[in-house]
């Protein structure tokens, strides 16, 4: 009789963790494109570091939880999501329809705006780079590639993407003159102007962006868990304290 109670009282604990969609593990694993610097990067030391990885870190103390950031080739996140090979992705993830179909995200925590660069002495304006067949830079994988891929030959546009691995490799051959303008988000965009003497052209033809942490769609206890941990982070002073130390509130003239 006692084995048999005690049975029935490890399924219940199985089947309500499975339910949460939390079951038990070692350590959560955090997908993280390896150079989006301010929101995740690998630093020279080998570690993770950033904005969103600070914000996991806070949320997972809080919780009691253990978690991990390691680097995968961004445009792979989602498929590695959807495996289970990861647990969640914090790292400046835009949220779209078609995510928004393959993985569950949690409530916005940022929004963000998509911005031109062009080479400090460049003479193109907005609509010389958007309807002349100008190159324009974007990394691979991500919203804003796909949004300009969207918005290409609508409303007079017309113009030529080229992939990257990384923002900061399209604004570099930007820099270099191989292509004439590179797309990126604005919190980025205030760096490389700054380290790799471009400047800002103008605000892309797409939408504004919110950023959001992604999960399985299967994993509705790490989504909640989340979700309350971005409320009450949002509600302690460190969350500030973040917005001023990665500089995230950026205005172009």
């Amino acid at each position: 009789m006692f084995k048999k109670i005690f049975f029935l009282s490890v399924m219940s604990i199985f089947l309500a963790s499975s339910a949460s969609g939390l079951l038990a593990q070692d350590e959560i694993v955090n997908g993280i494109d390896a150079d989006f610097p301010p929101f995740a990067f690998i630093a020279e030391n080998g570690e993770a570091q950033g904005f969103d990885v600070e914000c996991v870190n806070w949320i997972a103390a809080k919780h009691g939880l253990k978690v991990s950031h390691k680097p995968y080739a961004w445009d792979s996140i989602i498929d590695l999501l959807q495996a289970k090979d990861i647990d969640m992705v914090a790292s400046g993830l835009s949220v779209t329809a078609e995510r928004a179909e393959q993985v569950a995200f949690t409530k916005p925590y940022w929004k963000i705006k998509q911005v031109l660069v062009v080479s400090k002495d460049s003479p193109l304006t907005l609509d010389d780079v958007l309807k002349t067949g100008k190159k324009i830079g974007a990394q691979s994988g991500t919203s804003d590639m796909a949004a300009m891929e969207a918005a290409n030959g609508k409303d007079g546009t017309q113009y030529e993407l080229v992939a990257y691995d990384t923002a900061d490799l399209a604004a570099e051959d930007v820099a270099n003159g191989r292509i004439d303008a590179a797309v990126m988000n604005d919190r980025r965009a205030s760096e490389v102007i700054a380290h790799l003497q471009l400047q800002f052209l103008g605000y892309a033809n797409i939408p504004d962006e919110d950023f959001a942490y992604a999960v399985n769609k299967e994993n509705t206890g790490l989504l909640d868990t989340l979700n309350q941990g971005i409320d009450e982070l949002m509600a302690d002073p460190f969350w500030n304290e973040l917005l001023k130390k990665y500089e995230l509130e950026v205005k172009f003239e």
